[in-house]
């Protein structure tokens, strides 16, 4: 075992050797952490028995056994029992606990014998009880720590101790104020100070936790700090932003840091500290509970401290707020995008809120990274709220956008307006309709009144004005309706939609009636407006109504549409009344007769007739003729009326059915005459003038262009007079002009007639009168020539010339009867079918879903011309829709001026195209096709021509294909031969979508259908590996479907990185590449033996090559810019880098070790950081065109830290040196003499920062050298070498001689800790070497602690040399302190203090008989001597004040204590036992003493005695009656018969004056403080005694006081009188008795009073006449109470001479009574002395 255990330790020393050596001192060393593990058993050994003193036993009885004990050793510590009453543990293997919680332990063991410090008892031996210094420093640590864990001290205690001269109490005092050994160093969050930071919104920054330094306060970290990051100690205003920060240990520190380009987490390397590891108290037990507990210890390894910083990103979020129908909101003053409000959540919470601006765009103040959502929460003028939420991420230190598009406030219903007639309130009236009323609804972009609408307003403010004309329709529920859908709008500007629906946006619109249904009149009608929600109607005349449409809820629900009101507008029908005037032939009668009365006529529409029948028609009116044959209607409607002869006149023919119709209203009619319509009806055969009227039967017009021939046949037979003019089926023909035609022709603009047809010139265009008069009778047409451009040929048309005579008539008055005949145009028909080509390409964008979206537009080829008139239908190119063309979209929509989009399937087909005048010439054209097909251009023309005059329909067909766009795309490197692999490649559109993303591979990439004319960009998203990214290629779509090919090549950038001879590659740089305008990293590489090729670089771009981590020993380079050109050649770039060597030096010139050095940036971060090898350092992490400062955070322990220095690395490639000189300041402790002075401890203050920066304990010991060391010392001066020290590490030593000098500079190396001392040859220091002071600041030597015996010296304010070296003296003085009688003795056993001007005790001692050394003083400062405790029977004496001076010379102080003693005696000067005495306070009332007088107080042995008699002294020591040790001393007063006696016991000293018996004499006054008043009383006199009066003294100071007190006899004079003469009687027997009736006297009595003396004052007593003398009574028995006093008191006892009669003498008093009491008295007594005599 013990050769494993040495086999161990020597592979450690080689080891640790092997590091020295190598001189591996650098900072970045990691310490592992060996925590005492309590289960591991160590090895216990018993070294060697010792014995305490023996004299500690006899002196101390309350020891309580003879101690002894055994020198031990654990895990090769010393090891000490921690309870003295128990058994040592036998020598064994035993496992320790780490005792925790009693720091007195931990720093006994820490500074006692065998410790680390080891400071407590060096130098100390009990050499006369043969113990020698290291038994002796084991001894008393042994017995303190026993203290300290069990507080078993065998029985005694400190205090005991103490009394019997066994000095450890102060040292027990003495070590509490030490600091606590150290608990090793850590946070409060472990070895890792573990920071997180939380968002500070009411400060805007960021803030961490608070973590504390747990370590001792002397101990230091060191943090370095981020750029932007700020440490604040907690509790103080102290705070530091950047640099390396320290902390103490003992304080808490927080973070800050700003939210903006807030810093990246971060874990520090290991730290830099000061801290020692933990040093543990160790409880070594075996197990057996009656054996002691051991304590030992272990000095920890140093823990490794690191921090992180888990920091928070900030970003911010904005809004750009648009409208989702633009077109609705767009120059409408009555939308806003400004004051929306949208809250900005995070996981519930309200975290923010923005508020657009006049565009719609919002910001968010900076925000946590992290996941968001915003919601609106106030809709902004116009808009209704947006529901939605919106889902965003925030990003470090971007902006995220969340788009809101948001539906403004519209009304989604629209107008419905309803059609009623005025007085049916319903259904029109007549042949006249309410379907085809046309409204002109305006509509204006903001809110107006009607009145501003007037006055032209709306025009003035230019706002956006739409007009729409709808047009009434039947609806199914029989109303006649005109709604907002482009189903009832016949003309006007494009309807508002949202969602496709047609709506009305917020605004003002009018809506007025333009045109009036067939039958009904324009003027006069009204519009009512119900408000369904209040039932309310109002009327607008001549329906110009005028409303606001306001957004007034959700939902967008408006005032104005069908959904809250109702629009119905009334109007008027078309009325005329009829007036028939009757006449004709009475049958058999050639005359006619006029006004035929009588005649009864109905009238109903001959519309219903045709429809129901004459029964069952409506009669709208019957009127009969009066007596003038005329009868007149009422007021009919608008219609053509079959009117009935229903009651004819006796012999009269009844009048054939005949129509009249109303086609004005009879107001529209200037003549009165005329404004009731005329019809003139007789029975007589009729002949009219017949006129053919040819009509367009789709337009109504008359067809002027081209002529119409038609043949007439009758249908009857026609009779004129009763004769047959012409049979049934027989054509007519008239004879003019001695020609017959049977064929008749209208007028046109190209007549053409052949010999049998007949035309007028003169005649209407489009008309023909037949030349010669009709006569009445059925008859019909028949069509054998059609007009060109018109279908009908052989077309018949019935007619009937009847008795009715129109008003109708020529210039001659004759009647003129008309006949219309309409004729068809036929018509055209376009059917088209689309397909789409699809190739086979990578990727197809073309969306073939929905062929809706192709367009074509339809235009007139050539002009077309009217047949009807020959006027010009479509100029050449005019679009055609169906509005002005009536043609009729059966297939598609059209969706604009004659632009048709197609089916969903691709179809389009249009019909009823009119074909003009026989031909017709259209073409169809591609306007709008699919995105990514090709437009086809091609005119598709349509011809229709007119083969005949029966075809209705003439259809052309076409079958179109449409072709796709067609690319292709390479990438290649510069050469062009070669493709790219691995790049992303992707193609956005004009507004940044992505269309297509791919990577490159070796074959080319084919897209199918990008859109014709946009505008692309290919763009190389992500460049392939060592390629630079090329510039992008934009590319416009032509419309063709020919193949394209887009090729994009990428050149290569290469790095190399080399020293600045340019010819040595240099490794381990790592390098980036920077984005110059968008700062973004694009690349970064470490820099290796070969060239780099640079990744992520784009043509046309600028970067900044920097160097991000320069190599070991090598300078950062400036940044290099490049730009990379859009050339396709390959490019190259070079770095070189410099160095800079750093020397540090002593102000000799030589290079120092153990220094640790920093080089810190201009914001204050830690760039390079080493320790001192005695060579220069060749610096890491600089930059090129940087100033930077030398710093040295840490010198070596007996070297003054330099002050900074600045310097620059120049940009020339040039290597440079700097060096910074270490200077050294001494200290030197002696005293006032120039003696060197141990153990005063020392402190070095920064004036700055107010921290101890050293502190130290002059002529500790250093370091043990051995022989060999000190053979070499004396041989050359210097040595050097290692050794293990306590902490079982390696130290490597060196010593030299200093010159001119008697002392050596020791050099130490430990743990990579360099440490400077100046030692004698003994290995202790002498001159200190201050450690941590800073060149050039100011500082203040200070004595923190002052050896015994000696005055804190002033402290001394000193700067640090910044380039010599210095010595500054610190000398103590003394001050001692006499403690003496008035007679000059010093004084033994008072209790002094010396008290600071604060009343701080500073020191506190016992007086032992001779001068004190103060403790504790500090020169220039005043302080007050103090008695707390005077000796019993010294007076205290006054405080004294007295200053410690600066001069260096040694001071006295002294104090006298007075005595004031009392003496109590009888009047003849005796001394008088017995009496009880106090004396009080004046001032406190107190009472300070009280005693009985005379009372023993000491056994005078005979051999006492002897040695009195001898000597004048005597002393020794015993044991009293409470075991307590006494030690006494006696004297012979000087001039007096008694003797002074002092007492010791347990500490306290009492001074007393005692006769030979023991007895006190004169007694010292105890508590007594000079100059102050007291009261001596005398509170229990001896019985016999009268008291003796207070007496009032004061103590004086400096002088002793003598106070006699003599207690006089009472005194009591018995006079026995004749109660008549008052004479005295002689021969009386009297006694007195006392209370329990003893006799105290009896006599006789003579010629004078008799005297008793010494009765006790305040008791009663009895005078009794025993026998009375002769002739006399027996008197009364008396009693009397003795007064306190020492003059007589005098009883006379009357006698009275015996009566010659019975006379009653004495008092009153009952006998009975009296005897009663006696008896009583008796028996107490009785049992007072039973129970005295049994005690």
């Amino acid at each position: 075992m013990k050769f494993k255990k040495w086999l161990n330790k020597v592979t450690k020393i080689f080891v640790v050797l092997g590091m020295v050596l190598s001189m591996c001192f650098t900072a970045g060393n990691t310490n592992t952490v060996e925590a005492w593990d309590s289960g591991i058993p160590h090895e216990f050994t018993r070294i060697k028995s010792i014995t305490y003193p023996k004299w500690w036993k006899r002196k101390c009885p309350q020891i309580t056994k003879q101690w002894s004990t055994y020198m031990c050793k654990y895990n090769g510590q010393w090891s000490y029992c921690l309870e003295a009453s128990k058994k040592t543990p036998s020598s064994g293997n035993y496992a320790a606990s780490v005792i925790e919680n009693n720091v007195m332990v931990r720093k006994f063991l820490y500074y006692g014998f065998g410790g680390p410090n080891g400071s407590l008892f060096r130098g100390q031996a009990l050499t006369d009880d043969g113990l020698n210094e290291e038994e002796t420093g084991y001894l008393y640590t042994h017995v303190l720590l026993s203290l300290a864990y069990s507080g078993d001290m065998c029985g005694a205690n400190i205090d005991d101790l103490e009394r019997a001269g066994i000095g450890l109490k102060s040292t027990w005092s003495y070590v509490e104020s030490l600091p606590d050994p150290s608990n090793g160093a850590n946070f409060s969050t472990g070895d890792t100070a573990k920071f997180t930071a939380t968002f500070d919104k009411a400060n805007m920054i960021q803030t961490t936790n608070t973590v504390s330094f747990n370590a001792s306060s002397n101990e230091t970290v060191q943090l370095p700090l981020q750029s932007n990051v700020t440490i604040h100690i907690a509790g103080s205003s102290a705070q530091q932003t950047g640099g390396t920060a320290t902390v103490w240990g003992g304080q808490s520190f927080y973070l800050t840091a700003p939210l903006e380009n807030s810093p990246t987490d971060y874990t520090s390397g290991t730290l830099n500290s000061s801290a020692k590891g933990k040093f543990c108290a160790l409880a070594i037990s075996d197990g057996n509970g009656s054996n002691q507990t051991h304590g030992s210890w272990t000095q920890e390894s140093v823990d490794t401290l690191k921090y992180s910083v888990d920091w928070l990103d900030f970003g911010w979020i904005d809004l750009v707020k648009k409208s989702a129908n633009e077109s609705i909101t767009d120059n409408n003053g009555c939308y806003s995008l400004e004051g929306a409000v949208y809250g900005i959540y995070s996981d519930g919470t309200q975290v923010d809120t923005i508020t657009t601006d006049k565009d719609g765009y919002a910001k968010s103040s900076i925000l946590p990274v992290g996941k968001y959502t915003v919601k609106e929460i106030t809709a902004s003028t116009g808009y209704d709220l947006d529901e939605e939420t919106h889902n965003v991420t925030i990003v470090k230190d971007q902006t995220v956008r969340a788009n809101s598009d948001e539906i403004p406030g519209n009304d989604p219903i629209g107008i419905e307006i309803v059609k009623n007639d005025a007085e049916t309130l319903g259904m029109p009236q007549g042949d006249a309709t309410l379907e085809g009323a046309e409204f002109t609804v305006t509509y204006y972009a903001d809110y107006y009144t009607k009145e501003e609408i007037a006055q032209g307003k709306p025009e003035e403010d230019k706002v956006e004005k739409r007009t729409w004309v709808l047009q009434t329709k039947k609806a199914s529920t029989g109303q006649y309706i005109a709604s907002l859908n482009d189903y009832w709008k016949v003309s006007g500007d494009e309807l508002y939609k949202q969602d496709g629906m047609p709506t009305l946006p917020l605004g003002t619109i009018s809506i007025k009636e333009t045109k009036a249904p067939k039958g009904y009149l324009l003027k006069g009608n009204t519009l009512n407006v119900t408000n369904n929600a209040t039932g309310t109607t109002s009327t607008v005349e001549d329906s110009n109504y005028v409303e606001q449409i306001t957004k007034e809820y959700k939902g967008a629900k408006l005032q104005f549409g069908n959904d809250a009101n109702e629009l119905v507008v009334t109007e008027k029908v078309k009325k005329q009344k009829i007036q028939i005037f009757k006449s004709g032939y009475r049958n058999g009668m050639s005359e006619v007769v006029k006004g035929l009365q009588g005649a009864e006529f109905a009238f109903k529409l001959k519309s219903e007739v045709d429809h129901v029948g004459w029964d069952n028609a409506t009669v709208y009116d019957v009127v009969t003729t009066n007596e003038d044959g005329l009868a007149t209607t009422k007021y009919l409607p608008f219609g053509e009326y079959l009117v009935r002869e229903t009651v004819t006149p006796k012999d009269y023919y009844t009048n054939p059915d005949f129509t009249v119709s109303i086609t004005k209203d009879h107001s529209e009619y200037e003549n009165e005459e005329d404004q009731v319509k005329k019809v003139v009806l007789n029975n007589r055969p009729v002949e009219t003038q017949l006129k053919l009227v040819k009509q367009d039967e789709e337009t109504g017009k008359t067809v002027s262009l081209n002529s119409a021939s038609f043949k007439i046949v009758a249908d009857e037979d026609i009779l004129d007079g009763g004769n047959i003019v012409y049979k049934k089926g027989q054509y007519i023909t008239q004879k003019v002009g001695g020609k017959k035609y049977d064929t008749f022709t209208t007028n046109s603009d190209n007549v053409v007639v052949v010999k049998t047809e007949y035309t007028n010139d003169d005649d209407e265009k489009g008309e023909v009168f037949l030349p010669l008069q009709f006569f009445a009778g059925k008859y019909h047409l028949e069509e054998v020539k059609v007009p060109t451009g018109f279908i009908g040929l052989g077309k018949t048309q019935s007619f009937e010339m009847s008795g009715l005579l129109d008003y109708t008539k020529d210039e001659d008055g004759d009647p003129i009867y008309t006949v219309t005949v309409r004729d068809e145009q036929p018509k055209g028909e376009i059917k088209l079918n689309k397909t789409v080509a699809d190739l086979d390409t990578d990727v197809d964008l073309v969306d073939r879903s929905d062929l809706s979206k192709i367009q074509f537009v339809l235009k007139a080829k050539e002009n077309i011309y009217s047949p009807v008139d020959g006027s010009l239908m479509f100029a050449k190119d005019d679009v055609i829709t169906t509005e002005n063309s009536g043609a009729i979209v059966n297939s598609g929509t059209e969706v604009g001026n004659g632009v048709y989009a197609l089916s969903t399937d691709g179809h389009l087909d249009i019909s009823n195209l009119p074909m003009g005048v026989g031909e017709a010439q259209y073409y169809l054209q591609e306007v709008k096709t699919l995105d990514g097909c090709v437009l086809d251009t091609t005119k598709y023309d349509a011809v229709f021509k007119q083969s005949d005059y029966t075809t209705k329909t003439y259809i052309k067909s076409f079958d179109i294909e449409n072709k796709t766009t067609d690319f292709e795309f390479n990438k290649t490197d510069v050469t062009g031969d070669k493709e790219v692999e691995g790049a992303q490649l992707t193609i956005t559109d004009e507004d940044g979508n992505v269309v297509d993303q791919w990577t490159s591979t070796e074959k080319v990439h084919s897209i199918e259908g990008l859109v014709v004319g946009k505008t692309y960009t290919l763009s190389e998203t992500v460049t392939a590996k060592d390629y630079v990214k090329a510039t992008d290629i934009k590319f416009t779509v032509k419309n063709s479907s020919e193949l394209e090919t887009v090729t994009m090549k990428d050149k290569q950038v290469s790095f190399t990185k080399t020293d600045v001879t340019g010819e040595k590659e240099v490794e381990g740089a790592e390098i980036t590449v920077t984005d110059k305008e968008t700062g973004k990293v694009v690349d970064k590489w470490t820099s290796g033996k070969d060239s780099h090729f640079i990744n992520g670089l784009e043509e046309g771009r600028t970067y900044i090559l920097s160097e991000t981590v320069s190599p070991e020993e090598y300078v950062k380079s400036t940044d290099i810019e490049f730009t990379v050109s859009k050339e396709k050649v390959n490019e190259k770039v070079n770095m070189k880098d410099k160095q800079v060597k750093v020397s540090k030096l002593t102000v000799g010139g030589e290079e120092v070790t153990g220094a640790h050095m920093q080089i810190i940036d201009e914001d204050g971060n830690v760039v390079d950081e080493w320790y001192s090898e005695g060579k220069s350092h060749i610096a890491n992490g600089l930059e090129e065109g940087k100033t930077y400062t030398l710093h040295e955070d840490l010198s070596p322990l007996g070297f003054n830290l330099a002050n900074d220095f600045t310097f620059e690395v120049t940009k020339e490639k040039e290597n440079q040196t700097v060096e910074m000189i270490d200077t050294v300041t001494e200290v030197n402790k002696t005293d006032v003499d120039g003696k060197a002075v141990k153990e005063a401890t020392l402190s070095i203050v920064s004036e700055k920062t107010k921290d101890i920066v050293d502190q130290w304990v002059t002529g500790q010991h250093i370091i043990d050298l051995d022989k060999d060391v000190k053979a070499q010392l004396e041989e050359n001066g210097k040595a050097e070498g290692t050794y293990m020290d306590d902490d079982d590490s390696m130290v490597m030593f060196s010593i030299a001689k200093n010159k001119d000098r008697d002392d050596y500079t020791l050099m130490q190396v430990k743990d990579g800790v360099t440490t400077y001392a100046n030692i004698d040859i003994k290995g202790n220091e002498t001159t200190h070497r201050v450690q941590g002071l800073v060149a050039g600041e100011k500082y203040i030597l200070r004595e923190t602690k002052t050896p015994e015996e000696y005055v804190q010296a002033k402290e001394i304010e000193f700067t640090a040399g910044e380039d010599e070296n210095q010595t500054l003296v610190m000398k103590d003085k003394q001050v001692t302190i006499s403690k003496a009688t008035v007679s000059g003795d010093e004084v033994t056993g008072a209790l002094m203090q010396i008290k600071d001007e604060d009343g701080n005790i500073i020191d506190e001692w016992t007086s032992e008989g001779k001068v004190h050394y103060a403790t504790g003083l500090v020169e220039g400062k005043k302080y007050i001597l103090h008695e707390d405790l005077a000796p019993t029977g010294l007076n205290l004496a006054n405080d004294i004040e007295f200053e410690v001076s600066y001069a260096k010379e040694n001071q006295k102080v002294e104090m006298i204590d007075t005595i004031n003693e009392v003496s109590k005696v009888d009047e003849k000067g005796n001394l008088l036992k017995g009496a009880e005495m106090t004396v009080t306070s004046n001032k406190t009332k107190n009472i300070i003493d009280k005693w009985i007088s005379g009372q023993h107080i000491f056994d005078v042995t005979d051999e006492m005695k002897a040695q009195l008699k001898e000597t004048g002294k005597a002393e020794g020591m015993y044991v009293d009656d409470e075991d307590s040790t006494v030690q006494y001393s006696i004297a012979k007063n000087k001039g007096k018969d008694d003797y002074t006696v002092m007492f010791v016991k347990d500490g306290v000293t009492t001074y007393t004056n005692i006769d030979l018996d023991g007895n006190e004499t004169r007694h010292m006054i105890q508590g007594l403080e000079a100059g102050e008043e007291y009261v001596l009383k005398e509170t229990k006199t001896p019985n016999g005694y009268a008291t003796f009066k207070t007496q009032t003294f004061t103590a004086e100071e400096g002088k002793d006081t003598v106070l006699s007190m003599t207690d006089e006899d009472t005194k009591i004079e018995i006079s026995k009188q004749d109660i008549t003469t008052k004479k005295e009687l002689e021969g009386a027997k009297l006694k007195v008795t006392d209370k329990d009736g003893k006799v105290i006297d009896e006599w006789t009595s003579g010629k004078q009073p008799h005297m008793i003396k010494n009765l006790t004052a305040g008791e009663t007593y009895t005078l009794t006449e025993v026998i009375a003398p002769k002739n006399y009574k027996v008197a009364e028995f008396i009693q009397f109470t003795v007064k306190d006093t020492g003059v007589a008191q005098k009883v006379v006892m009357y006698d009275e001479l015996l009566p010659v009669k019975k006379v009653k003498t004495g008092d009153n008093s009952h006998y009975e009574y009296y005897l009663m009491l006696t008896g009583l008295a008796v028996v107490v007594f009785g049992m007072v002395y039973f129970r005295k005599k049994h005690a």
